[in-house]
């Protein structure tokens, strides 16, 4: 909507990231006049904080990358085990050991990683598949083995499938071994254990990390996380300088994944620095500086929107996975995420120009941040389109919030001698109840956002203005 105005006071937001050019000749004089040791040291300094923040950023890529393989590879192995629980608990009255022996065998062969398959009546393990180099572990009875018996007891009696290990084998070496208690009527009846070549299943997912010059080590043994023993790697890394922290979460606990690149810039670097800078500072100063400017805002480029100054796509979706994250280990909690496009953005657009749609844009950014709580993520997605997520929503609360954020929107806007304003089409999703990952909240979102447009488009051609 378009209205003529004489107002031309209204302030424009001033574009982020932009060095107005009186103040960039001031920082110039400034630095001069500190002299050249001054503009040396920051010029050091902030190299070394670049080179660390890109090694940061690095290395939680880096990790989650790894994550995901982990988790893929762990996945791929631990499905097996759903089919074969149910035949048991179907079938524990009447077990035929050679249709067992037929299905595990079936099993261990279209499987990766898998070392042995064995199920256990009670405590004491019947059946092992494929028998031949694991003779020792037919009639094993778990409480008699100290370093398997507590880890069997907890899947026991939670009915919880646990990933233990790396744990000694009665038959010889390490492994991982994933524990399915099998239920009968509510009950404990039996034990199905998938025994997992770790070496095998971390070389694997590791591989490609390792092979880029990363430092990996693990820590959680029996899904322990931090408490645990490290299993995977030195278990100084988590303690060295520059490391970094993610957690992966296994059946019953979570593992901790330790990164670290293997060089690290020799201090005379930074020593070889502080000479040129004293050599070139009279004649490249300028340059020094907007370089310094550059170097600065790196980091918030890559995740902040620069028109808006507002979080990127890049950002939320990372806030929101982390959320996601910690919802799926408290599910009593509620997430709320609204999608908003702007509705007659194309028509400002159209008839004042892209300057005045940069404005729209820039004070609804504003306004949205100004009508949430400060915990909570406002974000550009993109075009006319915004995202606010927010966690421990009280639902009572949100047809007002939502009202609140409407309002605010589409309140008018001066430029140019004229007055425009845009509306807002929002779409919501609650978390877990539309879905427990960013897409499935998004896939929700936009669809209702399309149905509050569509309705808002009906209003209008009712009651038109």
């Amino acid at each position: 909507m378009l209205f003529a105005t004489n107002n031309t006071n209204e302030k424009v937001p001033r574009e982020t990231g932009v060095l107005r050019p009186g103040l960039l000749h001031l920082l110039i004089a400034a630095a001069i006049s500190l002299g050249v040791i001054l503009l040396g040291t920051l010029t050091v300094n902030m190299q070394a904080r670049e080179i660390e923040a890109r090694s940061e950023v690095e290395l939680l890529t880096a990790g989650s990358s790894l994550r995901a393989r982990l988790i893929r590879e762990l996945n791929s192995v631990l499905y097996l085990a759903s089919g074969m629980s149910s035949y048991l608990s179907v079938r524990h009255s009447s077990l035929d050991r050679g249709e067992v022996e037929a299905i595990l065998a079936g099993l261990h062969r279209d499987a990766r990683h898998i070392r042995n398959f064995a199920v256990a009546v009670g405590y004491r393990v019947s059946h092992v598949y494929p028998l031949k180099g694991n003779e020792k572990a037919i009639g094993l009875h778990y409480p008699d083995v100290p370093a398997q018996w507590p880890d069997v007891r907890r899947a026991a009696e939670s009915g919880i499938p646990v990933l233990i290990g790396p744990v000694p084998l009665v038959q010889g070496g390490t492994a991982l071994i994933y524990r399915v208690p099998i239920l009968v009527n509510g009950k404990y009846w039996g034990l199905l254990s998938m025994v997992i070549d770790s070496e095998s299943l971390l070389n694997t997912a590791i591989a490609e990390s390792a092979s880029n010059g990363t430092m990996i080590a693990i820590r959680g043994r029996n899904g322990t996380g931090m408490a645990g023993e490290v299993f995977w790697g030195d278990a100084a890394l988590f303690s060295a300088p520059g490391v970094q922290h993610v957690d992966v979460d296994v059946p019953g606990g979570k593992w901790v994944i330790a990164l670290r690149h293997t060089a690290r810039p020799p201090q005379y670097q930074l020593w070889l620095l502080h000479g040129l800078v004293w050599l070139l500072a009279l004649t490249l100063g300028w340059s020094t500086l907007a370089l310094l400017t550059q170097r600065a805002r790196l980091g918030q480029l890559a995740l902040f929107d620069t028109l808006t100054g507002l979080p990127n796509r890049l950002l939320v979706r990372d806030r929101i996975d982390r959320a996601m994250s910690g919802l799926r280990r408290d599910p009593g909690r509620t997430c709320l995420l609204l999608f908003i496009d702007l509705d007659g953005f194309k028509e400002v657009n159209d008839r004042l120009g892209h300057k005045a749609g940069d404005t729209a844009l820039q004070h609804t950014a504003q306004r949205i941040t100004g009508a949430v709580r400060e915990s909570d993520t406002v974000g550009r997605w993109g075009g006319d389109e915004f995202v606010v997520f927010m966690e421990h929503v009280d639902r009572a609360s949100v047809g007002e919030m939502i009202a609140k954020v409407r309002q605010v929107v589409e309140l008018p806007t001066n430029y140019a001698q004229q007055q425009f304003a845009v509306g807002a089409s929002i779409g919501v999703a609650f978390a877990p109840d539309d879905g427990s990952t960013l897409e499935e909240l998004l896939r929700a979102a936009d669809a209702r956002m399309y149905e509050n447009k569509a309705l808002r488009r009906e209003d209008r051609v009712r009651d038109p203005i």
